[in-house]
């Protein structure tokens, strides 16, 4: 007969044995589930021009959204501290970092992880870049957020942001903008509008083209154009227009604080969440294509300006329009 106390030590070792096997497979299953999360967990690599206001206003918005939703690890490259022989450096550390997505921030930052041939074959995002297939020199629209735009929705916030202008100067140069031309143009006359054209082909051109058509224009409107645009133009333009008293149309705060009447002026941060959110469905594999801007940018009045000028202000502007700070 088997005594009661061997039974007893039966069923201790099976107890045992059972939740030794429990423990093991608890130690695998933990196991394979930090692998999947580890697997999960897509390294991202995010390239910035360079380091100045606006595109670190980008690149936190995209840091906060990731923290919102997570799902990558992030790692962040400024191309300024780069130079020379350093780029290649950098080329090659992005090229065995096994990062599953590149997000660019500026044009310079996406021209170079759109050329750069170590990169060839990796998914890629860009953000805060005006124009993108003029800069990265591609026919169909890539993956990414641009800061352009659209004609007809900047011809209506310049027609409620300053009533009464009929006759509106366009200085540009024809070999970058001549579609901006000639869109504003069309879509200008509906709303009868006249956009009278400044062509210019070098900077030397400019006062002399100012000079013989002030009296031919209401405001001058000043867009992104690489012969155009610096900040001693920029300022020569916006003191000329001034003691002329035609207000300045620009894009940016620095126009404004220039002295323009009317200045497109974007939230950077929130378009950088807005390419994060992109990036995110890139990963979880959506299409990607171009998309415009959020409604991430304002519309400031420079009531200062407008008074200095005698330009009737209009007390109720609905939004974006707003009086800036």
């Amino acid at each position: 007969m088997i005594s009661f106390e061997k039974l007893r030590a039966g069923e201790k070792m099976r107890i045992t044995s059972g939740l030794l096997a429990t423990a093991v497979c608890l130690v695998f299953l933990w196991a394979g589930f930090a692998q999947a999360v580890e697997h999960d967990t897509a390294k991202i690599a995010v390239l910035v021009s360079r380091n100045i206001k606006p595109y670190a206003e980008a690149v936190e918005g995209i840091v906060a959204a990731f923290a919102e939703s997570p799902g990558g690890e992030l790692k962040v490259f400024y191309l300024d501290k780069f130079r020379g022989k350093n780029m290649a450096l950098l080329s090659g550390e992005l090229a065995d970092g096994k990062f599953k997505l590149f997000i660019s921030v500026g044009p310079e930052a996406a021209r170079f992880i759109w050329t750069d041939e170590a990169l060839e074959s990796s998914a890629k995002l860009y953000s805060v870049v005006l124009n993108p297939e003029k800069v990265l020199g591609t026919a169909s629209p890539p993956c990414g957020i641009s800061l352009n735009i659209p004609v007809q929705e900047q011809i209506e916030m310049i027609e409620r942001g300053l009533p009464g202008i009929s006759r509106v100067g366009l200085l540009y140069d024809p070999r970058y903008n001549s579609d901006f031309f000639e869109d504003a143009t069309t879509r200008a006359f509906s709303r009868g509008i006249e956009i009278v054209p400044l062509q210019v082909s070098s900077k030397k051109e400019i006062p002399g083209v100012l000079k013989d058509h002030w009296g031919d224009i209401d405001a001058l409107w000043l867009i992104p154009d690489r012969t155009v645009i610096s900040e001693s133009i920029i300022k020569y333009t916006i003191k000329e227009s001034l003691f002329k008293a035609v207000p300045v149309i620009g894009y940016n705060r620095f126009f404004y604080e220039s002295g323009a009447t009317l200045a497109f002026v974007f939230d950077y941060e929130e378009l950088g969440k807005q390419c994060a959110m992109k990036a995110l469905s890139l990963l979880s594999g959506e299409m990607c294509g171009r998309t415009g801007p959020c409604p991430c940018f304002h519309v400031w009045i420079n009531i200062r300006v407008m008074k200095k000028l005698g330009i009737k202000i209009v007390e109720d502007h609905m939004s974006p329009i707003e009086v800036g700070p």
